[in-house]
C-alpha cells in the first residue's frame, strides 16, 4: 500500500479493527510486546473494543499497523513477521518491532519503504 494510503488507514481505522488485524495476523504476544503492555490478553480486548489502550500503545499500535499495510501488498504473513522480528540494518541491526516499541516509529516506516524498493 502507498505510504499516504497507509497512513490515512491507519489513523482513521478503529482501534477494535486495528487490534483485531493485528492479532490474526501476528499473535497477540508480538502486538502486546511491540505495543509495551504486560499482558498479551489486553490486545483481545481491544479487538473487542471492551478496553481502550493508553494512549501511548494506542500510538504504536497504529504505528505497527502502517507498518503491516506498508509492507502487505508486497509480502505475505510469514515475511511481515520475520521482518518485524529480524535484526534491521537500516535499524542499526534493531528489530523494527523493538524501534516501534521505543517509540522509533519514523525510523521504522523508512526501514519498511526501503525494503519493499
Amino acid at each position: 500500500m502507498p505510504t499516504q494510503a497507509a497512513y490515512k488507514q491507519a489513523i482513521t481505522e478503529s482501534i477494535a479493527a486495528i487490534a483485531q488485524e493485528l492479532q490474526e495476523l501476528l499473535g497477540q504476544k508480538l502486538v502486546a510486546y511491540t505495543t509495551n503492555v504486560k499482558s498479551p490478553k489486553a490486545v483481545g480486548r481491544w479487538a473487542r473494543d471492551e478496553v481502550p489502550p493508553r494512549t501511548e500503545s494506542e500510538q504504536r499500535l497504529r504505528a505497527l499497523y502502517r507498518t503491516v499495510l506498508t509492507l502487505q501488498d508486497a509480502y505475505g504473513p510469514q515475511t511481515i513477521r520475520a521482518w518485524l522480528q529480524g535484526a534491521n540494518p537500516d535499524l542499526a541491526n534493531q528489530a523494527p518491532v523493538e524501534a516501534l516499541r521505543k517509540g522509533r516509529e519514523a525510523a521504522v516506516f523508512q526501514a519498511a519503504e526501503h525494503f519493499i524498493h
